[in-house]
């Protein structure tokens, strides 16, 4: 189990520190569990609930090794599901956000096909990356999966975007919601009194930090607005 719950750990992108700052375990747990020093068949129920949560695996997997990683053991027939691929990279909600060049593939997210129909996005290029920071809040939390769709890039009043602002010594990618005034594209936070430096909108055409937009997010544990 204790391969598993590190294995689990990398593909969220995620630390043992997250974990605890969450109350999801204890420090002195997390490390049991992590040295192998608490055996699978000891951890309590509720606690493989709250990891498996936490980390969006199956409980089955993470504490015997049993079904896929990604839902339950009883998950529908592969056919009914999309994988999606999810990315390391994690996306600034507040302060400084992430350079673009620290992406690299790691695992596949995957969806029901119907629910992706029903969006209007079924077959369009999509992927998955994680938030990170506290701006988004309370829409979009630190560690949250994201899946946005790269091939829509013009945005609407309201929508949530990744996006990349330029003018820097690397590009850095956000999301943000966008704000159209006047016929101006702005982007902004949902959390503008968080611990970051996003705290008033950002023009799209500004010539110091022109922003592009990488893709409208359309999933955050649940379906976005």
């Amino acid at each position: 189990m204790a391969e598993r719950l590190k294995r689990a750990l990398t593909l969220r992108g995620m630390t043992p520190g997250d974990l605890i700052a969450r109350k999801v375990l204890s420090k002195a747990g997390i490390y049991f569990l992590l040295d192998g020093t608490t055996s699978a068949e000891k951890v309590r129920a509720s606690t493989i609930a709250k990891l498996s949560k936490a980390l969006g695996v199956n409980p089955d997997w993470l504490q015997y090794g049993r079904g896929p990683i990604e839902g339950s053991a009883d998950a529908a027939n592969d056919d009914d599901y999309v994988g999606i691929v999810g990315y390391s990279q994690a996306v600034g909600l507040g302060a400084g956000g992430t350079e673009a060049e620290e992406y690299a593939e790691t695992h596949k997210l995957k969806f029901k096909a119907s629910s992706l129909r029903r969006r209007g996005i079924y077959n369009h290029p999509l992927a998955v990356y994680y938030g990170k920071g506290d701006s988004m809040e309370p829409v979009i939390n630190d560690g949250d999966a994201i899946l946005f769709d790269t091939s829509d890039t013009k945005p609407v009043d309201g929508g949530l975007y990744v996006i990349q602002l330029e003018g820097r010594a690397n590009p850095e990618y956000y999301v943000k919601r966008a704000l159209i005034l006047d016929g101006a594209v702005y982007f902004q936070s949902d959390n503008a009194a968080g611990d970051h430096q996003w705290r008033k909108p950002r023009r799209m055409d500004s010539k110091r930090e022109p922003i592009t937009v990488i893709g409208r997010v359309h999933w955050i544990g649940g379906w976005a607005d």
